[in-house]
């Protein structure tokens, strides 16, 4: 059977999520400081300013924690892996997010004593908004750390390439590349399952203070400075490593990213029309992201999201609707 899932709101240091709400037939949508929703998660939120006990693990709808239902029965749910490798999420931005960087897996491997780092991608679900993504040539390290002492963000933002997004657009952020989501930025994002980052902002755009551990994510002031990629690229070099152009399987399936771009996951966009039926090759998480119908029987709209297990990976899509489906 595949498992359809609750929304898992978590807290973090911007505001946002009145999409979510509205998604989630709020009655009263406000921007908050609850503005992802984490999808399928088995991954714990890293919020040293406001511990919540289990917060950012993903329930079934009857109330069961994902991470219990995989742990409980490994190989069928996941197969031969040793765990879940996935985290995706929906983002939804008021304001501009802070400039941040995540770990390679190997930088993860020696300081956070993790097998995983924070390779991520992203999907563009509405018009407007901007990112900002990757050094500009000439950036250094000590002149980024000298910017971070003076706290000059307006010239930490100019070290970045800044782009406007429009619905449809498709971005990978490789650990290791400093970037920020701007305002009014809907989107899905397809990530590692950690929660590891610098951010060298100390107070985000709309003041509110970030502790000391929170910007250094644990390392120190000065070893969060290793965390960030200093080979800076023009922005059309920028442009064509960032975003990603889709790739055409069949009729009903686009490939955004594959093991061509990265070994870390898979992410496809399947339109569907009429039905469409298939097998996916492992376990997967589906996100409905238009129109409604039915997926192996169970109705599915907007927002709507399934863990699909190793061991029943048969698939029928019946409706009018766009989904992703994300693949180890």
């Amino acid at each position: 059977m595949i498992y359809k899932l609750l929304p898992t709101r978590v807290y973090r240091s911007y505001y946002g999520g009145k999409n979510l709400d509205i998604l989630q037939n709020s009655p009263k949508p406000v921007f908050s400081r609850y503005p992802e929703d984490w999808i399928s998660s088995v991954s714990l939120a890293y919020n040293p300013d406001n511990v919540v006990k289990n917060e950012g693990l993903s329930k079934t709808c009857d109330g069961v924690f994902l991470k219990d239902l995989i742990e409980n029965d490994k190989k069928n749910m996941i197969g031969d892996r040793a765990d879940m490798s996935l985290l995706f999420k929906l983002l939804d931005s008021s304001e501009r997010l802070v400039i941040q960087c995540h770990p390679t897996r190997d930088f993860a491997k020696k300081h956070f004593n993790s097998k995983y780092g924070k390779t991520e991608c992203w999907y563009i679900l509405s018009d407007g908004g901007e990112i900002y993504i990757g050094f500009r040539k000439g950036v250094t390290k000590e002149y980024f750390m000298d910017l971070f002492q003076k706290q000059d963000v307006k010239e930490m933002l100019n070290c970045l390439h800044c782009f406007k997004v429009k619905k449809g657009d498709f971005i990978f952020v490789p650990g290791g590349v400093p970037h920020a989501i701007g305002a009014n930025c809907f989107l899905a994002e397809l990530q590692e399952p950690t929660d590891f980052m610098v951010i060298p902002e100390r107070v985000t755009p709309s003041g509110i203070k970030l502790n000391d551990s929170k910007i250094h994510g644990g390392l120190g002031y000065e070893k969060m400075f290793d965390c960030f990629e200093y080979s800076g690229l023009n922005r059309e070099d920028a442009k064509k490593r960032f975003f990603l152009a889709p790739k055409k399987l069949n009729d009903n399936v686009l490939s955004l990213v594959d093991n061509n771009v990265t070994d870390m996951f898979k992410l496809e966009e399947i339109t569907v029309d009429n039905q469409y039926v298939f097998k996916s090759e492992s376990y997967a998480i589906l996100l409905v992201i238009q129109g409604n119908g039915f997926i192996n029987g169970e109705k599915a709209c907007f927002g709507d999201r399934f863990f699909i297990p190793e061991n029943d990976k048969n698939l029928e899509i019946v409706g009018k609707m766009k989904v992703l489906i994300c693949k180890p």
